[in-house]
Parts: C-alpha cells; structure tokens; sequence
C-alpha cells in the first residue's frame, strides 16, 4: 500500500533564521524558503512552497532534509470529494506558530552550545519587527490561536525584543515560549498579556556558582537565580528550568540533586527539562555512540528525585530514542 506523510509544523510554523525562513523547528536541516530581500516578505510565496512540500508528503515521498524526524507522521489515505477538495482549496492558509531565530548574539558562551557551529557569525543580518508587520497585514498570521516562540542567542541581547513582543500581544497572541538565560532582567514581561500556556525556559545547568561558571562562562549563578524570582513575583509566567548533561563536568549524581534542591526554592514552578550534550547528539552523526551508557542511571535518578519532590520531569522525544538506544 503506498505511504503518506504529514507534518502539522510543515503547514503551520515560520521558522526565522539568519539567512532563510524555514517551516519546522529545525535550525540544521528542515524544509524552507530562502529569501533575497528581507524587506519584501510575500505571503502568496510561502504558501506556495509550503504546498510543494505538503504535496510531496501526501505523495509518500519524504524531502532528503526530512529522513529521521520525529515529527513526521504517517497518515491513512483518504479519498476527498470534489466538495471536500474545493472547501479545502477556500481555506484561508494561516499560520500558527512562529518561531523568532534570526539573531544570534548572546551573553554568554555556553560551552555546548550548538549555535556556535551553526552560526558563527552573530551578526544580526536583518530586522524582524517590520516582516512581521506586512505578514499581519496580509492576513499569514493567526490572531485566534498564534504561539510565538523565541530562540536564537539570549532575547535580552535582541534590541528589538521590546517591540516585537508587544506587537504579538497587541495583535491578540498571548501564548509565549521564551527561551532565555536569566542573567539580565527584562522589565518589558511585566506589562505583557500572557495565558496560562506562556512560559520562561532557562537552562541553569547546574545547582552551584562554580558549575554554572564553567558551563556558562560568566559569573552569574546569583544574579539568574534573583532574576527568576523577580519574575515570579511581577508577572504570570509558567517556568522550567533544563539541565543539559555534560560529560565530567554535572554528569553526576551530586550536582543534579543540587540543581533540584535550587530549583524548589523557586515559588512557581511548571516542569523540568533533562537533556543531553547537543555537542554528543544533534551536531554528530550517528551520535548515540558518543552518548555514555550510565546516563540512563542518571535520567532514572533525576526522574526520581523530581517524583519524590513534586516537580514534573520531562525529556524530549529525541532525547527518549537516544537512551533508548544505549
């Protein structure tokens, strides 16, 4: 029986990177459109390229940049009606979820960091707020259900971060993903609109100032760590905390408790997230070699001790395979 694919990012994420806009979360591979003028951004284009590729999936034939994704999904063929085709065809194509990656400047240099391989210049080559703007203006962007996530190097280097958020929030989005460090303190997240699915993620590694140093390269444990109960108290943000495994550095069982033991003092607190040196996973080919065998022991103690103190353990499906595969 012939195959057929779907991915849900495929149809609804604009993936702004440095030098080209992609349509999934991936920053290394993944399907996109390359674009020589930032300053004229053509919905009709997008559309377009986004259908090719939709188009080539039904079809069972998987794009090269595709092969190993998780979220590609396998899907049953159904027979559409001529009504069915025309109604799909009427269907104002919008898009859901954004992801803002087109800037790389930060203001530390974590030592597994992935960004700097796959860019190493940080400069910012364009200006996002105005591309955003026309896409509003041509009716890409949802104003019922729009996430918008953001990535890159750290948003407090970002000198458009101020405008960009209150231009989402002003135009009905309220759902949040902010990826940041936690070393400056943003005033502008107070006077935003969030729901209860916006959250703050921050990678703190570590559960000392000595570790946090050597993983960051900055001198910054105490000032993060105030940061985020600033945070707490002035806004309605969910929170999770990722602690990356790094080989003899907090691959240990000690750091880990003391990085849980930080993370209860925390008041509001979502999840958090346990993962895997992206230097010995997504930089690598087959990269599970690199991965050692007691991390398992290490997943299976962190997930205990969260169980045992109420917090909610997460990994990713990625990282799932990897230890599968040990």
């Amino acid at each position: 029986m012939k195959k057929s694919y779907y991915c849900e990012k495929l149809e609804k994420t604009l993936h702004f990177l440095p030098e080209e806009i992609k349509f999934c979360c991936s920053c290394a591979e993944g399907l996109g459109i390359k674009i020589k003028d930032f300053s004229k951004v053509d919905k009709k284009e997008i559309i377009k390229v986004k259908n090719k590729y939709i188009k080539q999936l039904k079809n069972g034939v998987i794009p090269s940049q595709c092969f190993g994704c998780l979220e590609l999904k396998e899907q049953k063929i159904q027979k559409e009606s001529l009504f069915q085709k025309i109604l799909k065809k009427k269907e104002n194509k919008v898009v859901s979820h954004v992801i803002v990656d087109h800037y790389k400047q930060c203001d530390c240099s974590c030592i597994y960091c992935s960004q700097k391989i796959l860019h190493p210049d940080v400069i910012q080559k364009y200006e996002l707020l105005p591309i955003i703007e026309q896409l509003y203006d041509q009716k890409l962007l949802s104003k019922q259900d729009l996430v918008v996530e953001f990535q890159g190097g750290n948003i407090s280097m970002l000198s458009e971060f101020d405008n960009l958020i209150k231009t989402f929030n002003s135009n009905e989005c309220h759902e949040f993903r902010l990826l940041m460090n936690g070393i400056k303190y943003l005033p502008v997240l107070e006077t935003i609109s969030f729901n209860n699915s916006s959250f703050v993620s921050i990678s703190l590694d570590s559960g000392t100032r000595e570790t946090f140093c050597k993983i960051k390269n900055v001198d910054a444990f105490e000032q993060t760590i105030e940061n985020i109960k600033k945070l707490e108290k002035r806004t309605d943000l969910r929170f999770s905390f990722k602690y990356i495994l790094i080989k003899d550095v907090n691959d240990n069982k000690e750091e880990i408790e003391k990085f849980i033991n930080v993370v209860k003092s925390f008041e509001r607190l979502n999840n958090v997230i346990f993962d895997i040196d992206y230097r010995d996973t997504f930089m690598i080919p087959e990269s599970t070699k690199k991965v050692p065998s007691y991390y398992k022991e290490l997943f299976d103690y962190a997930e205990k001790l969260c169980n045992d103190n109420k917090i909610v353990f997460t990994i990713s499906e990625y990282t799932k395979k990897i230890l599968s595969d040990l």
